[in-house]
Order: C-alpha cells, then structure tokens, then sequence
C-alpha cells in the first residue's frame, strides 16, 4: 500500500521516511474507510502509476504518474510543499485582513461581536451567522466568507430593546435580541456576550442624542402558525401552544417528554 518516500528528500529524511512508511499487508479486510484516513493524514501514501494509450495496437501516448496524499503536517514533516504552505498562510493572512468592513468617513467602531441574525423571507427562515458590527452610526452583520453584509440598520432607526430568553430546537436556553426598528420591523440577534453587547448599544444611541421606548408601546411580535396559517404572538408559539389548532413547536414538545 505504501511506496517508497521521494528519492529527492534529504538523506536523514529519507530514512526516516523508510522506517515509518514501510508498507503494511496485515489488513485482511478489516480495513474501514476511517482506517484509510488515519493512515493518509497520518503517514501518507505514494500512488504510482504507467499508463500507455494504444490505438490497433500501436503505442501513442505515455503517461507516469506519481501522487502524494497526506496531512499538511506530515508533508511538512518530510520537507515537501513548505514554500507553498508558507505562501498560502500568508495569503489567507492578508485576505483576513482585508476582509474587514469598511467605516464611513467619520465612523468609529465601538464593538465587533461574534453573533447571529434571524433572517426571514417568505416562509424561508433561518439563523445567519457572522460578526455584528457596532459603530456610533449603524449596526451590521457581515460575514467575511462571502463578503456579505447580511443585515445592517442606521442606530437611529432603533426605538426599542428587549432580550427574550428562549429554549432553542436543542433544547438549551439562550437569549434573544429582540430590536423594535422605525416601521414596526423586529429583528432578532443572538450575540455571544448578550449584556455587554445591549449595554454598548444603548450607550451608543444614548450619546447620538436618541432615548429610547419603552417595549410594552409595540405590538408583539408575530408569525404564522405552520399547521393552520393564522397569525399567533411567536411567544405563544414558542413557549405554549397555537390557540385554534393546538400546534405545540419541536421544542416544547421535547420539554413535555
């Protein structure tokens, strides 16, 4: 299964390759795929291959093939790929770095947070996940992989905060943003640090001369009960039962069991 290690290496290396790589025949088909994983991260393999392309019998096309499969760390190991591997990590630095959102002229950020946005769109909805930023001017989920700014809102726009705690679908509880946006909107967050998180929020719409409402002035927020379709508070739905069909959410039905 294994062949030698690349003649090319150095001599110390090559003979330490030789002890650790010589090749194993003791499977008698108990090997499993995770067993050839191990082996590749591992110690590595070497496939080689000829391969002669003949048309009626004629040779026209010659082909030798030699190919490594192995972890990063043992072809480190055996002094193979380091100028690449030194060359893409500096690379994934330098996109990391640049991959930061970019302030307005006279922005100044206040908090970057890990965290979650509820996004919803038609009966589509789900939890997004990436960095929420909050600068003295707006708040902003972005996430860096796909160069998106996921949701963003003007502080000034924010009229009200509340934190709700809920029991999510794996059964732990964990708090919710709730924000009362201008126009009755409602978004939801999820941050990491949930305290330090609304105390820099309402620091920061308290120094752009704003005050706050308070919550009991909106309306609950509501959404479509999935069996029947009426409108229902999402608190009665999460945390109790649909009033005309008696739908009861994953969650709480795990909590009765």
């Amino acid at each position: 299964m294994f062949a030698s290690p690349d003649p090319g290496l150095p001599t110390h290396l090559c003979n330490r390759a030789k002890r650790q790589m010589e090749p194993e025949r003791d499977w008698k088909g108990r090997a499993t795929l995770v067993d050839l994983l191990d082996r590749i991260f591992d110690k590595g393999v070497v496939l080689y291959a000829d391969v002669i392309i003949s048309v009626a019998g004629i040779p026209l096309i010659g082909v030798n093939l030699r190919a490594v499969l192995a972890g990063m760390e043992t072809m480190l190991e055996y002094g193979v790929m380091q100028d690449m591997d030194v060359k893409t990590r500096m690379w994934e630095s330098q996109k990391s770095k640049t991959k930061e959102v970019p302030l307005i002229k006279g922005e100044e950020l206040v908090l970057k947070m890990y965290g979650s946005y509820h996004y919803k769109s038609g009966i589509y909805n789900a939890w997004k996940s990436g960095h929420i930023y909050l600068t003295n001017t707006r708040l902003l989920l972005y996430q860096k992989e796909f160069n998106e700014k996921v949701f963003e809102t003007p502080i000034d726009r924010i009229k009200a905060i509340t934190v709700i705690r809920q029991t999510s679908f794996t059964g732990k509880d964990k708090n919710i943003i709730h924000l009362y946006l201008q126009g009755k909107k409602v978004v939801r967050l999820s941050v990491h640090d949930t305290e330090k998180f609304k105390q820099e929020l309402e620091s920061s719409i308290e120094k752009a001369g704003m005050t706050l409402d308070e919550v009991n002035q909106y309306e609950e927020e509501k959404e479509t009960c999935p069996q029947c379709g009426i409108l229902a508070p999402v608190k009665e739905l999460l945390e109790k039962e649909c009033s005309k069909c008696g739908w009861v959410s994953i969650t709480q039905k795990k909590n009765k069991s």
